[in-house]
């Protein structure tokens, strides 16, 4: 019981600590959060806050999601959906009761939602059980006897006997009557409810009826619009805890990988992040900070100073345009070095198989591509429906060259693989038009929807369109210094006032944005509905109508800027777009980057298997060499020739795992026929799911699916005259193969 909800509220910490972004400078006017952050417990690590729906209204209706919000075809959506929703819920509890319950948790959750609330972890001393507890506070002010109404229906929904009165320190609380090692609670502290769990002592009411004598400073470098979202994470305190934990479970081993990462992707200096988001007339403003002094090595040295300039070659009808100046190859040198601190001597593993992939591919990722970029590049969007050249739109990507040549060689082999890989579906071409070459890959389904990459040279920057025209009217844009979007009324207002040293900055037209999207969800929510259908949810097949909301919208902007002190961002706009694209974009980079790396190391695993086999087959031919063409019975006969016998192990074998890492098929000769379909060794499949590594007769070895290595297995077994084993793989307890024989593990 300890230990799973040790994890659960370590879980929960480190939720508190994924926020990477950036910020403002002024403190805002006092606001509900401010004044429960004067109460919140000692030793903080994170938080989360809203001043509540009362507070948040009168502002609330006045922005353009507070209009979208109180429209009535809106009002009348989100009431179908709800009652479709909600009623799934009760049937699927098969409960007589369901729909009291579902009511009494949905008024009290609104009722909490109207009041000031904010939910946080603070470190404690780890007498016994995690050294951190969690709370909620909430000030119910004038609500205070309607929301204890509502916490008493709450609680006759629990089992007789199963809520009992505990003491808190001098306070009068309720809890479960059994919660193992991690003690619960909750209940007044004048008008504030409590609630809060593995705090036996009460540390999170320390500060409810007395004052402090110096006010926290949580919020401060941010400011703030009446603060319907404020966040703050300690991340000094978090990796602290995080690293005690890991002691007490004796996974130091783990943690000090960790660090060592942290260390080398330059994030051993964060201290904390804050963030504040609230209305200010028709729009939604987030500011954010993460402070993290100068000087800054890792990633974060890897952003440069844009050159507003950028935006010169954007097209006025872009919908959406984005500016930043990133060093790609300093990015994936800081990786790579973080994966060799961490992997230490499977780094070697990995690299060898990126280099047997580049070299498969004829393409250098970075000594060919990164290596000639240098780092500033502008991306733009341009609309549906409003170009006659391209009516479907597009996008188009500019990005600075340092060695234009290079970058050449690379697209074309990479290019040329791909038209060679693809049996016919990429057709690559080249052409020259007005003294420069112009390249064009298509692809068969992407072409179908007019979309086929094209790319240019303009003397030292790439110019890559979603199609050929886009390209066209794009190199046109630069090369004839015509109006661009500077020159936009909306990219004038969105911009003004920027701050100094600005590292990323995008503009979106919100009011077009929106009514794409629009369109896009009339198209495809047809198709939804008819999904929901099948699970059993009627909802409205029609979107509200919401074009005359998009008449008051007016552009977004969102840009990033360093100090001495850290990391800032500060958006502005209707909120319909991300509020703070960052979180979005590492959320996407993490899922990109962190499989393509775990599938690299898988790769790389199988590349040292692979060599491993090899190595047993030379040993097994030169013991057959010596002994009359005849094979060993089994593997440890021909250890004399093998100078290694770490190659009898896999890289891909689990620690866990205690049977071999391969199995010798015995009773082979070097006269054998057809050397090159009889299997002399492979991997053993109780490790194993979806691909085996093989190694045949003649010396080659293969990666097969199942189906492939049982077949070849089967003819080996019929040629030595033998009946064949059964095989026991990974995630099954047998196997039968094509002709329907039973198979498991060899010896």
């Amino acid at each position: 019981m300890f230990r799973s909800n040790k994890i659960i509220f370590f879980c929960a910490v480190l939720c508190l600590s994924i926020c990477f972004v950036k910020s403002n400078t002024v403190i805002a006017a006092n606001s509900p959060v401010e004044k429960l952050v004067t109460v919140l417990p000692d030793d903080i690590l994170g938080f989360y806050a809203t001043s509540g729906g009362e507070s948040l209204k009168p502002a609330f209706e006045k922005s353009i999601l507070g209009k979208v919000w109180n429209d009535p075809n809106v009002q009348t959506f989100y009431t179908s959906i709800k009652k479709q929703l909600l009623s799934k819920i009760e049937l699927d509890m098969h409960d007589p009761n369901a729909p009291k319950a579902v009511g009494i948790v949905q008024s009290f959750a609104e009722l909490a939602l109207s009041r000031p609330i904010i939910i946080g972890a603070a470190q404690k001393e780890p007498a016994a059980g995690p050294p951190v507890y969690g709370f909620a506070i909430l000030d119910a002010g004038s609500q205070k006897e309607e929301i204890a109404a509502a916490l008493a229906r709450l609680e006759s929904l629990a089992p007789k006997g199963e809520i009992v009165d505990v003491n808190i320190g001098t306070a009068k609380m309720h809890g479960p009557k059994d919660c193992g090692d991690v003690p619960g609670y909750w209940g007044w502290v004048e008008n504030y409810l409590v609630v809060a769990v593995n705090d036996g002592n009460g540390l999170a009411m320390k500060y409810l009826t007395k004052s402090r004598f110096i006010p926290p400073d949580y919020l401060k470098k941010v400011q703030g619009s009446g603060d319907a979202l404020a966040m703050y994470a300690n991340c000094q305190k978090i990796a602290g805890v995080v690293s005690a934990i890991a002691q007490q479970e004796k996974e130091t081993e783990k943690i000090n990988l960790v660090k060592m990462a942290i260390n080398t992707l330059g994030l051993n200096n964060v201290k904390s992040f804050r963030e504040r988001v609230g209305f200010a007339g028709p729009d939604l403003v987030g500011n954010c900070f993460l402070e993290i002094p100068s000087p800054r090595t890792g990633l974060l040295a890897n952003f440069k100073k844009i050159d507003m300039e950028m935006f010169g070659m954007v097209d006025p009808n872009a919908m959406s345009a984005t500016v930043v100046n990133c060093d790609l190859a300093g990015i994936y040198d800081t990786v790579m070095n973080t994966v060799k601190a961490v992997a230490g001597d499977d780094f070697n593993d990995i690299e060898q198989a990126i280099a047997a992939v580049e070299q498969e591919i004829h393409f250098k990722i970075r000594q060919g591509l990164l290596e000639s970029l240098n780092g500033e590049m502008v991306f733009y969007v341009l609309p549906a429906g409003v170009m006659q050249q391209s009516p479907l739109g597009g996008s188009v990507a500019i990005a600075g060259l340092k060695n234009a040549e290079l970058w050449e060689e690379t697209l074309a082999a990479l290019g040329k693989f791909a038209a060679e890989k693809s049996n016919g579906m990429v057709q690559v071409s080249s052409q020259t038009q007005e003294g420069r070459t112009v390249h064009t890959w298509a692809i068969t389904p992407l072409a179908m929807m007019q979309v086929m990459p094209s790319w240019t040279i303009m003397g030292d920057k790439v110019v890559i369109g979603s199609n050929p025209t886009l390209l066209n009217l794009a190199v046109e844009q630069i090369s004839s210094g015509k109006k661009s979007i500077r020159n936009v009324e909306g990219f004038k207002k969105a911009t003004a006032d920027l701050p100094d040293n600005i590292i990323s900055l995008k503009y979106v037209d919100t009011k077009v944005q929106f009514n794409q999207i629009m369109t896009s969800l009339q198209q495809v929510w047809p198709m939804a509905t008819m999904a929901a259908a099948k699970a059993g949810l009627a909802l409205p097949f029609v979107l509200p109508n919401l074009s005359y909301i998009a008449k008051d919208m007016k552009s977004g902007c969102q840009y990033s800027w360093y100090d001495e002190q850290g990391l800032y961002s500060h958006y502005s706009g209707a909120g319909i777009e991300p509020s703070i694209g960052a979180i979005a974009g590492s959320a996407v980079g993490a899922g990109v980057v962190m499989p393509a790396l775990a599938r690299t190391r898988h790769q790389a695993q199988y590349v040292a298997s692979m060599h491993n086999l090899k190595q047993i087959g030379m040993a097994l031919y030169m013991y057959a060499s010596d002994h009359d063409d005849k094979f060993p019975e089994n593997l440890e006969q021909a250890k004399e020739y093998y100078k290694d016998s770490k190659i009898l192990e896999s890289p891909r074998k689990p620690k866990n795992f205690e049977g071999p890492s391969y199995i010798y098929v015995e009773g082979h000769s070097l006269k054998e026929e057809s050397p090159s379909r009889q299997v002399l060794v492979y991997e053993n499949p109780e490790y194993c799911q979806d691909e085996i590594d093989v190694l045949f007769l003649d010396g080659h070895v293969e990666k097969m699916k199942r189906e492939q290595f049982l077949k070849a297995l089967k003819e080996t077994y019929d040629q030595l005259g033998r009946e064949m084993p059964e095989i026991k793989f990974k995630d099954s307890t047998e196997f039968k193969t094509l002709v329907e024989i039973p198979v498991s593990a060899g010896k």
